[in-house]
């Protein structure tokens, strides 16, 4: 059987590439906002630009493989697959404990029995086709929720300014610690908490203070308000996308960067096949009249999709060299970024409230991103500390430990806003 194990670069180089890969992440998550603002002024169909930008994450896999084959030690596609199938069967293994189909996953672990192995691996190798249809529900499930969530994002951008929605966007995570104290019973932490309030304060003075004055009509004033909210609410789904994500879609203790692209990859064949229907719905509607794009408009919207898919892979990258704590900042200098674009496209200076709210949103998530860190690095060195003294006497072990190990991967479910 293939090992899973690949030669590790330097930790300056890991780094260096980390950050590059990040760089490029940045430039990809602007690239996505700057188009899809351009491309709404002369079509304004949010939500098929959405599903056209979401669907294009089925490539995601095939992407993968191909960064596989091109490693200094390839792995077959047979491991691949069964890499895939037993990261899957770990999340089916996981529901059995506080699910009600009991008697069902009774009968899925009598029919593994007789397989080689135990556990998650017996259940991908007797019954792969009801491991992936189960993944394959769970991903449409969870695609529900990111697109309608990422449907506001997209409206808010024709509202306000794309300083403010990035701004605005990047509350996910808050949302998330909010939403992993309810439904992960995460403890509640004084420093969490107090980063959390900082962001409040920073989205809310954004969006309040009137530092314009009588620059801004009352129709403009209305326009940003209406944008702001939709980015906040935006946000707050994001943020519980990302929880739902952690609790159902990561299996605890396998590690493994193709399983991520994996069920990223169900994302986008879920969008595709399923998630069309809203587009005559709103049609029908006259919320959204459909039309088709034109050439210039589809380039553009294949753009959209394709920065898309560049700030899925990079961040997964960085991840995977560095840790969710560097990747995370390093997301938030969109922040700054976009205020100087808007400053360059709009030809004005932004409001001085922008860039205060804006700060105090980038203090509360590199508090809440270092407290965060803290925690991690210190339950994995009790969780390493414990494996060397149950290791002795036991030997390689495989199914559920078997991962790529290139970094904690579910760890980025809660590190940094998703891709829209």
């Amino acid at each position: 059987m293939e090992t899973m194990h690949t030669e590790k670069p330097s930790a300056r180089r890991s780094m260096v590439l980390g950050a590059a890969a990040l760089s490029v992440c940045i430039l990809a998550f602007i690239g996505q906002t700057v188009v899809t603002r351009q491309v709404q002024e002369s079509y304004v169909q949010p939500y098929f630009i959405l599903w056209i930008s979401h669907s294009f994450w089925i490539i995601m896999l095939p992407l993968h493989v191909a960064y596989e084959k091109l490693k200094r030690s390839p792995r077959s596609l047979a491991t691949l697959r069964m890499e895939a199938l037993v990261g899957s069967a770990t999340l089916a293994v996981q529901q059995k404990r506080s699910g009600s189909r009991h008697g069902e996953y009774q009968q899925l672990e009598a029919a593994a029995a007789s397989s080689e192995g135990g556990g998650a691996r017996a259940l991908a190798l007797a019954r792969p086709a009801w491991v992936v249809w189960r993944t394959a529900a769970l991903a449409a499930a969870l695609a529900g929720l990111l697109n309608g969530s990422a449907y506001l994002w997209y409206v808010a951008i024709g509202f306000t300014s794309m300083s403010k929605v990035t701004a605005i966007y990047n509350m996910s995570c808050f949302f998330a610690y909010l939403f992993s104290v309810l439904l992960l019973r995460e403890r509640v932490r004084l420093v969490k908490c107090a980063a959390v309030g900082a962001s409040i304060v920073g989205v809310v003075f954004m969006t309040t203070a009137d530092s314009d004055g009588d620059a801004l009509s009352a129709a403009a004033r209305r326009s940003e308000m209406i944008g702001d909210v939709l980015s906040l609410v935006c946000a707050c789904g994001i943020g519980l996308y990302q929880v739902l994500y952690k609790k159902y879609a990561v299996p605890g203790g396998f590690h493994s960067l193709f399983h991520v692209n994996f069920m990223t990859t169900l994302l986008g064949v879920a969008t595709a096949a399923v998630y069309w229907l809203p587009i005559p719905a709103l049609s029908a509607l006259g919320v959204e009249v459909f039309r088709w794009p034109d050439r210039a408009q589809l380039a553009f919207i294949v753009a959209n999709a394709l920065f898309g898919v560049a700030y899925n892979a990079c961040f997964m990258i960085a991840l995977a060299l560095t840790s969710p704590l560097f990747a995370a900042i390093g997301v938030m200098l969109t922040i700054p970024a976009m205020a100087v674009i808007d400053m360059a496209m709009q030809g004005q200076v932004l409001a001085w409230s922008v860039f205060v709210g804006g700060g105090a949103i980038l203090v509360g998530f590199c508090t809440l991103s270092l407290a965060e860190y803290r925690e991690t690095m210190a339950r994995a060195k009790a969780e390493a500390q414990g494996e060397e003294e149950d290791s002795e006497g036991e030997g390689e072990g495989e199914g559920e430990g078997e991962g790529e190990g290139e970094g904690d991967a579910g760890a980025a479910a809660l590190a940094a806003p998703v891709a829209l």
